[in-house]
């Protein structure tokens, strides 16, 4: 018994967000790289985008749910994309314009508001414009961007290859 392709499409999306939260896990736990606010919210993205490919795995849609399943990864995978794209433009700026040290994403979701630490957040600070890692001269921020889109591209994927069959 094969899948079909849709569901490969969707199985390979997870297997993909598993490898970059491990990969994120194994950089926090074991190089001591503290994840900023907008990274955390990159990881959130990442966790719910791969809830979706998991789902559009896992589960037989009919059309109707394919397209939904589809919907949904390509909102998270948008999102991501913003996020990550926000981060590597604030890694860009010079130093004189981000230098506003702010306070830790859990200390801030305990005193503010869920709208006000999201303001926050995406305003970004210097944590945020912070490189700590690099691979192949691109930051963390960098190769996330990268992979939110190719995981974008995913997310579109299976709903063209349903429409020719």
């Amino acid at each position: 018994m094969t899948l079909p392709s849709f569901r490969k499409t969707y199985l390979f999306g997870f297997l993909v967000i598993a490898c970059l939260l491990s990969l994120a896990w194994y950089l926090q736990t074991h190089d001591g790289i503290e994840p900023c606010p907008l990274c955390i919210l990159q990881r959130v993205a990442l966790a719910i985008l791969g809830v979706f490919f998991f789902l559009g795995a896992l589960i037989p849609f009919k059309k109707c749910g394919r397209f939904f399943i589809s919907l949904f990864a390509i909102i998270f995978a948008l999102l991501g994309t913003l996020i990550a794209g926000r981060q590597v433009w604030l890694q860009h700026l010079p130093a004189s314009q981000n230098s506003d040290c702010g306070a830790s994403l859990e200390y801030m979701l305990h005193v503010l508001p869920v709208h006000t630490v999201l303001e926050k957040v995406l305003t970004g600070s210097a944590e945020c414009s912070r490189i700590d890692w690099q691979f192949l001269n691109l930051s963390l921020a960098e190769w996330s961007f990268i992979c939110f889109i190719g995981l974008l591209m995913l997310s579109i994927l299976p709903k063209r290859t349903s429409k020719q069959k």
